[in-house]
């Protein structure tokens, strides 16, 4: 094996013009006393530091060791000569060695061989044990010790546990140089080509990138596959839960579209209107898969065969009222008109007693629709004719008025002070009526100077009174409410001359509150009428003086109020003759229901028009008229003497 066999691609005339051989074959190196250095001058004996400092050249440049990593080539080639030059002139000392016995490639094997043991160490003192001592001694100035190549180690950056191992494995081809060298260069092998970014990312990033994008898709369908299996689990249990929800409301429905038909029909039932109230029921449909309706309406049935009719108008009284007090000693303490409160008008408290009478005597409430048919004939002229009032058979038909709804201001404004509407110096009367959470009721200012809201007046005692005795009112039928108009209605000025008396954003605010209050009213059932313009005396008024106050009526209060066909003749008036002059001029202003002052209840329905008595109750009647409330109610159970003492009589 020769010098160029060695697995060192290294060419010592190409690179320095010199012939290792020439060199020994000539007399320049035979002044060269080598005895003069050291080993260590030599560079044969080191430390591990130096030999790999001189052996290696401290120059790694692209991973390849530098020229002279392994000494000079000539000293090699020196040393190979001087070792068979030995062994031919003392074959002795080389008995079992011969050249076929060196071997060049087990002394110098590859690369990575040689920086583990560059001479074959171990071998070479087994070939020369008999001259152990001189070829130790050769051997160390020749010999070359194991190399280590160093590695380089780049510091890790410090991060969280969870990626290091990522970091490790991922990345080490771009933190490790080895990682990054290519193959061997066939022109030279101790070079190695340097992997390109591109190369490292294709060969080294790129399949597990393929890997992963593949695993995210195969993991992403699989997801995808179970989320839409999972969605249409839910969706079907939604499906059914929406299927069985809309059974359960379907029904639920259902049944409180029966119960309310049944609640109104009973309220039909409880006003004594049977036929109403069967005619809800068969709204229902098929009666027979409705076994508590079909019950229901045979009860009704029942019950309607059983009332009587009571067709003789002048059998229902009508009690007639003036607007109550809620004080009785604020009113008796007006010097000026204390007595006259005593003497017409009737307490809350009184009022309240008289309804509880006339329930438990068995009186209902009816109105001028109960017991009087109205129609038009082809003329246009109205006619009217007596019906039926049908009532169980211990039950009878009675009316109620309410006269001088105004709440004037002489009842609530004791200063006198207009503009000041109610005010503590009042006389103990109510002051309006209002709507309160879709209820009527009272505004009263009490001796304290405090506004309230409740049952202060006839209309929401009477109102409460049938919420809680619904059977009390004869097919809905409420109390007629008459009133004046010259000082506004229900407690609000909204006549004209409130304008120059305060102004027209007051008159703006009083119409527009008596409006609102009308129309409760009319929707609770309640009938208006007029008590002439002026409270006025018609039974002593000229034609002419009442064309006047039906005027005043017409301009002032039915644009506000509507019109109205019931006329409560003032005080204790009353016309003589409903065929003259006076009767035609309040006929031509609409009226067909004539209300005026009786001592006994009396009525009469003919085909032009309707007249009736009412029975004014007042603290003077009760007290000194109480017969004529005979079998209605007890004046003597009612009256509060106590408060009331001496309850003066008229003239």
């Amino acid at each position: 094996m020769g010098k160029n066999d060695f697995d060192i691609d290294f060419d010592f005339e190409k690179e320095y013009g010199l012939d290792p051989k020439d060199f020994l074959d000539s007399d320049e190196h035979d002044d060269i006393d080598l005895s003069e250095f050291s080993d260590e001058d030599l560079g044969l004996t080191s430390s591990d530091e130096d030999v790999d400092a001189d052996i290696y050249g401290q120059d790694f440049a692209d991973g390849e060791a530098s020229d002279d990593a392994y000494g000079q080539e000539d000293d090699l080639d020196a040393f190979l000569n001087m070792r068979k030059e030995r062994a031919e002139e003392n074959p002795q000392d080389t008995d079992d060695y011969s050249e076929e016995d060196f071997n060049p490639e087990d002394e110098y094997p590859e690369e990575e061989e040689l920086r583990g043991d560059a001479f074959g160490q171990d071998d070479y003192a087994e070939d020369y044990q008999d001259d152990e001592e001189e070829s130790a001694q050769r051997h160390k100035q020749h010999a070359r010790k194991e190399r280590k190549v160093p590695k380089i180690t780049l510091p890790k950056i410090a991060m969280p546990n969870i990626f290091g191992k990522f970091v490790d494995v991922y990345f080490a081809p771009m933190l490790n140089k080895e990682m990054r060298e290519g193959p061997v260069d066939p022109d030279n092998p101790r070079r190695r080509r340097r992997k390109s970014p591109a190369q490292i990312f294709k060969e080294v990033y790129l399949p597990p990138l393929i890997a992963c994008v593949c695993l995210i898709l195969v993991m992403s369908f699989a997801v995808g596959s179970l989320s839409d299996f999972i969605q249409a689990k839910r969706d079907e249990a939604d499906r059914k839960q929406s299927q069985q929800s809309s059974s359960i409301s379907a029904a639920e429905q259902e049944a409180q579209r029966i119960q309310q038909i049944m609640d109104e029909a009973e309220a039909l039932a409880m006003g004594y209107d049977y036929n109403g109230a069967i005619a809800k029921l068969e709204t229902v449909g098929n009666l027979t898969e409705y076994t508590d309706v079909a019950a229901k309406r045979s009860e009704y049935v029942q019950s309607q065969q059983q009332l009587v009719e009571h067709n003789d108008p002048m059998l229902i009284p009508n009690l007639s009222f003036h607007v109550l007090i809620e004080d009785m000693t604020r009113a008796l303490a007006d010097q000026e008109l204390g007595g006259s409160y005593n003497r017409n008008f009737v307490t809350t408290s009184e009022f309240k007693k008289i309804l509880n009478q006339l329930y438990n005597n068995g009186y209902v409430l009816v109105d001028f629709d109960s017991f009087v048919g109205a129609s038009v004939d082809t003329a246009g002229n109205d006619l009217f004719e007596k019906v039926p009032v049908a009532l169980p058979a211990d039950k009878k038909p009675i009316m109620i008025t309410e006269t001088m709804v105004n709440y004037f201001a002489y009842m609530i404004d004791g200063d006198n002070d207009a503009q000041k509407l109610p005010d503590a110096k009042g006389d103990g009367f109510a002051s309006r009526l209002v709507v309160k959470d879709g209820e009527i009721k009272a505004e009263y200012v009490d001796a304290s100077g405090q506004t309230l809201v409740g049952d202060y007046d006839l209309v929401p005692i009477l109102e409460s009174f049938i919420t809680e005795h619904p059977d009390f009112s004869y097919r809905g039928a409420r109390a007629v409410l008459a009133v004046t108009g010259y000082e506004g209605i229900f407690g609000y000025r909204c006549n004209t001359s409130y304008i120059s008396a305060v102004s027209q954003e007051y008159y703006d605010q009083e119409v527009a509150g008596a409006k609102e209050i009308v129309q409760a009213l009319r929707d609770k059932g309640y009938t208006l009428a007029c008590y002439t313009y002026n409270n006025a005396t018609y039974g002593i008024y000229t034609v002419q003086q009442i064309t006047a106050d039906l005027q005043s009526w017409k301009q002032q209060i039915v644009p506000i109020i509507g019109d109205v066909d019931v006329f409560v003749f003032a005080k204790t008036s009353n016309i003589s003759d409903y065929t003259g002059q006076a009767f035609q001029t309040m006929y031509n202003e609409g009226f067909r229901y004539f209300v005026a002052h009786g001592n006994e209840p009396w009525a009469e329905v003919n085909k032009t028009y309707v007249r009736q008595n009412r029975l004014m109750v007042t603290g003077e009647y009760m007290q000194w008229y109480a017969q004529n409330f005979n079998g209605i109610f007890d004046p003597a159970a009612v009256l509060d003497l106590t408060t009331r003492g001496n309850i003066p009589k008229g003239a």
